[in-house]
């Protein structure tokens, strides 16, 4: 009994001592720790507010930077850095995190691309871009992609591994250093408008700047500054901004071959203020060049000048071109209204491209007359496969007869099943309609039938 006493009390005594060292080992681990982090605040020159408990209730360290709060925590396996942004409630509804966190929330691009691509951002787009200026972006993505970092509710949170804290706690700083600064928002909007390198970013930051403060003095010279950006579609919205004193500045976008949409923009922006022969000069070399959303805008512009002259320069437009263009082209010598479009809108019914085909007869509705009946008649029986086109035809023929003297509407229209008879009915007193007689006859409708001739009582 006392030999089984004795073996007892000596293992007591062993998982004591154990437990003991165990405790001991711990306390060294958790005391070399804490010194790893005094050592890296330290070296950041910060002055430490000490709170470490060897017994493990508090494990942490506390230090200042000005006013902003910086906290260095025991995190389990990894050490955890919190930076509390003091004085800004607006920074509350900010969030940033990498993209492998995979938040639910939609995300703002804020139009630096290595940066969108590394961080999902959710917040007032305003504050994003005065928050997220080059040097905060530039700073936010040296952290490195080992590192778990989060900005939300107004604290940036990071997790690394121990040995990762002295390289990284100078970045955390800086960036907890610059959240906190004062918002200054349209001072700080403005200076990201006039010195951010990408261009994106600059575009943000001036729209932003144009919807939160417009109309102050700092938002109109940042306009003026923005006029002479390298980038075509900042230099178009800083004119849209600053108004009639812009028009010099979409004038030039306009003749520029830099950006097919942004002279295609203010090409439609300055309307009639273009002068057609500058139009006409445009319209040429965007031909030229293949730029096909300003050549379209050009064509507009033709239309709406209204200069019988230009219905050459459409026509051969739309002669030579395919697709969308010559579209537009139809349609423009439709808006144009002169008769000489009828000719080669005529034409233009025989070619293949449906949409073509559907522009002309629409364009014909405007300036046809009742020579181009029967050709709208013939392009419907011609290519029957082209669903659009009969109603155009039939919108069309009513829209001519529409024009004709002493016509009332609806006398003139495509009807019955075979598509392609014209023929007079003498009850409606003059009504003309595609009806149902043989293909290509035209007849009065008292009976008598003259084999596709037309004759007067």
């Amino acid at each position: 009994m006392e030999i089984v006493l004795l073996a007892l009390g000596a293992a007591l005594s062993a998982a004591l001592l154990a437990g003991l060292a165990g405790s001991a080992s711990t306390w060294k681990t958790r005391r070399r720790r804490r010194d790893a982090w005094a050592a890296a605040v330290a070296v950041c020159g910060l002055p430490v507010d000490e709170r470490f408990d060897p017994w493990g209730s508090q494990r942490q360290i506390q230090a200042w930077v000005g006013p902003l709060e910086v906290r260095v925590e025991d995190a389990g396996r990894h050490t955890r850095v919190v930076a509390v942004v003091p004085d800004h409630p607006e920074i509350s509804h900010v969030k940033i995190r990498r993209h492998r966190l995979k938040p639910p929330e939609p995300e703002i691009e804020i139009g630096d691309e290595p940066f969108d691509r590394a961080f999902h951002v959710v917040g007032p787009l305003w504050l994003l871009c005065v928050l997220l200026d080059a040097e905060t972006r530039s700073l936010l993505l040296k952290v490195s992609t080992e590192i778990s970092l989060e900005i939300a509710h107004g604290e940036l949170r990071a997790e690394m591994p121990n040995r990762q804290l002295s390289a990284v706690l100078p970045l955390l700083l800086a960036i907890g250093q610059r959240l906190a600064r004062p918002l200054n928002a349209a001072q700080r909007l403005a200076e990201n408008v006039r010195n951010d390198p990408a261009a994106g970013v600059r575009l943000l930051n001036l729209l932003s700047l144009l919807s939160e403060h417009p109309g102050d003095r700092e938002t109109v010279e940042t306009l003026r500054a923005a006029c002479s950006d390298a980038i075509p579609q900042i230099r178009l919205r800083a004119a849209l901004g600053l108004g009639a004193e812009g028009r010099a500045v979409l004038a030039a976008l306009a003749e520029s071959a830099e950006d097919d949409a942004v002279s295609a923009r203010s090409v439609s922006l300055l309307g009639r203020e273009l002068p057609i022969e500058r139009a006409r000069d445009i319209l040429d070399h965007a031909l030229r060049n293949r730029h096909l959303q300003t050549a379209r805008a050009c064509l507009e512009q033709l239309a709406r000048g209204g200069d019988p002259a230009d219905v050459d320069v459409l026509a051969q437009v739309m002669a030579g071109e395919t697709g969308e263009l010559a579209t537009a082209a139809a349609l423009a010598l439709g808006s144009l209204g002169s008769p000489a479009a009828e000719p080669p809108l005529i034409q233009a019914l025989q070619r293949e491209p449906e949409d073509l085909q559907v522009a002309a007869a629409t364009a014909l509705g405007r300036v046809g007359t009742t020579a181009a009946v029967l050709s709208l008649e013939e392009a419907v029986e011609r290519f029957p496969h082209n669903p659009d086109l009969p109603k155009a035809a039939l919108q069309a023929i009513a829209a001519i007869q529409s024009r004709l003297p002493g016509a009332s509407p609806g006398q003139l229209s495509l009807a019955g099943a075979d598509v392609g008879n014209l023929s007079f009915a003498q009850a409606e007193g003059g009504e003309l309609s595609i009806a149902t007689d043989p293909v290509g006859r035209l007849s009065l409708s008292g009976g008598e039938e003259a084999g596709g001739e037309t004759s007067e009582d």
